[in-house]
Order: C-alpha cells, then structure tokens, then sequence
C-alpha cells in the first residue's frame, strides 16, 4: 500500500476531488457535518489542518489548492498527500460516525518555482533592443 494512489497530479496544480459519503452498508449517503485535512505523506507535514466541508452532499468537489501540491522536499520525483476525511450521518438507529481517506501523488515538474504568481521583468519588452 505504500504507493498505492488514487492519481497523479502535476505539482501547483488546483483540481476538484470527488468526496463520497457512504454508510455502513455502502449506500450514499448527506452527512450532518464533514471535516477534511491534506497532508504530505513522507514529509509528514500537515498542509490544510481540519476544515469542514463548505457545502455537504452524497458526493462533494473539494477544489485541492495548488499550495497543498507544491513539492516540500525538490529531490524528491513525486510526493504522497493524503485528504483525510470524517463524517457524521443519521439513520434508523441514531447518528453514526465514518472515516475515509483519499491518496494521490504530486509530481515534481523540472522548472517549476515555488513563487505564488509568476511576473515579468520590468526590462522584459516585445520590440529588439538597438
């Protein structure tokens, strides 16, 4: 399991993860309240600490930030993050608690920089110099 993952992403690259809810007997599921958390794997960094979800739904787009897949350590070809899910939904029987955890791999780009936009020199022009 060690490098078993959903997909690959490219590193600073935003992208919506499809989070499903599901019960005990694997039907879809609304919560009543979710909380997600990102982290880095083999760094163990923690990149986006528990947050709950914005809206809820059987299933929910939570845009992955490019900052949650920038490169931690540059030798490294690729790096594991882990969104770590926790959820809460109602049945006959009272309310119930669940756990899932999603696994993809961030691939390290030669020549990308970590800078949050990039800019162009002023001295940057379209016309030749003389």
């Amino acid at each position: 399991m060690v490098d078993d993952c959903l997909f690959s992403v490219n590193e600073r690259s935003d992208f919506p993860l499809a989070v499903s809810f599901f019960d005990q007997d694997a039907v879809a599921v609304t919560p009543t309240a979710a909380t997600y958390r990102v982290d880095d794997e083999q760094n163990k960094t923690n990149l986006q600490p528990v947050t709950a979800f914005p809206t809820l739904g059987d299933v929910v787009d939570l845009w992955m930030e490019s900052d949650w897949n920038r490169i931690i350590k540059p030798r490294h070809l690729s790096e594991i993050r882990t969104v770590t899910v926790e959820y809460d939904y109602e049945t006959e029987e009272g309310s119930k608690h669940a756990t899932s955890q999603y696994r993809y791999r961030v691939n390290n780009l030669y020549g990308v920089v970590d800078v949050a936009s990039p800019s162009m020199s002023p001295s940057a022009s379209a016309s030749p110099s003389v």
